[in-house]
């Protein structure tokens, strides 16, 4: 065999790896060690890139086009399973909303700062999960004046959660499956009605934490379907929103990701998402973090769509 025979077959050997890996990533497979290594795609991304160039340099043309037809695929179904929007709406006149969402555990920095931060971002209502009764005792002191009115389901596990609000509740509850609550409630402001759902799934780790994972999201789900209101469903989901769960929910919801890739540029896997419903448009959506840029949540400003504007763009393309 000739030292080019064993160039192509090397070359061919390795494409075939790079394109089978690939697809083994992006369809999410429901074994767990497969599924943990899906949720760094963006990094085998960026990889799949770096390694594309290097073939270029060595001249493996068979490597580099497979390589790059990997990441293509790659940055394809990532931008699929995101905000597809190329640039965010402009704010409008109508009604407004400016969530965020933090998990307490994230929390190392001065209590009385956590105000501070949610009064510079102009924060409406707020979301803060893995609440103890000892959290929950701090932050009804600490948001009492600024969040006179809240919800909240205090527990000794993970599980427990709250929502503050500048604004009155119209209504509030919650919901539970497998236990687990849900809160769930409506807001009204500038005379519309929003409604909004926070959630903590149980972590995806093995194959039953994948399916009660899997059942809490169609729970989820029918009580957005239930909603006649602009929704927003946030929360820990503790999967990264490319897996076929999240994909699966969000169609059968009609939600939108708010997240358009990995905020700030940064290469932390994703857990924790906020999603919202047709009748309304994401202006913003940003990673929360403190003055050391320790991660704390997320957050994001959503606007009513303008419906007119809408209909003179369908007659403009039309």
């Amino acid at each position: 065999m000739t030292q080019q025979q064993k160039n192509t077959i090397l070359q061919s050997t390795v494409a075939m790896v790079l394109i089978v890996g690939t697809g083994i990533v992006m369809l999410s497979s429901q074994v767990p060690l497969i599924r943990l290594i899906s949720e760094y795609s963006v990094h085998i991304m960026l990889g799949m890139l770096g390694f594309s160039l290097l073939a270029l340099l060595f001249d493996k043309s068979k490597i580099m086009f497979a390589g790059l037809a990997c990441t293509a695929a790659l940055c394809i179904f990532l931008k699929d399973a995101s905000n597809n929007t190329l640039k965010l709406p402009q704010e409008n006149t109508k009604a407004k909303l400016n969530i965020a969402h933090i998990n307490l555990s994230n929390i190392t920095f001065e209590f009385k700062e956590l105000r501070t931060l949610l009064n510079e971002e102009k924060i409406d209502l707020v979301s803060f999960q893995e609440l103890t009764p000892f959290w929950n005792e701090v932050l009804h002191n600490l948001l009492q004046v600024d969040f006179p009115f809240s919800k909240s389901e205090v527990r000794i596990d993970p599980y427990g959660m709250a929502l503050f609000s500048r604004v009155p509740f119209k209504n509030s509850g919650s919901f539970k499956c497998m236990d687990k609550p849900n809160l769930k409630l409506t807001i009204e402001i500038d005379g519309k009605e929003f409604q909004v759902i926070s959630s903590y799934l149980t972590p995806a780790l093995d194959q039953k934490s994948i399916e009660a994972a899997s059942t809490q999201l169609t729970r989820i789900a029918e009580e957005i379907k239930k909603s006649e209101h602009p929704l927003i469903a946030l929360g820990e989901f503790n999967m990264v929103y490319w897996t076929n769960e999240i994909r699966e929910f969000r169609s059968d919801t009609k939600l939108t990701n708010s997240r358009r890739g990995l905020s700030d540029g940064n290469l932390r896997v994703p857990y924790d998402h906020i999603f919202f419903s047709e009748g309304l448009e994401c202006t913003e959506f940003k990673e929360i973090k403190d003055d050391e840029q320790n991660y704390i949540g997320i957050m994001g400003r959503y606007q009513l769509r303008d419906m007119e504007d809408d209909s003179k763009l369908s007659s403009i393309i039309k």
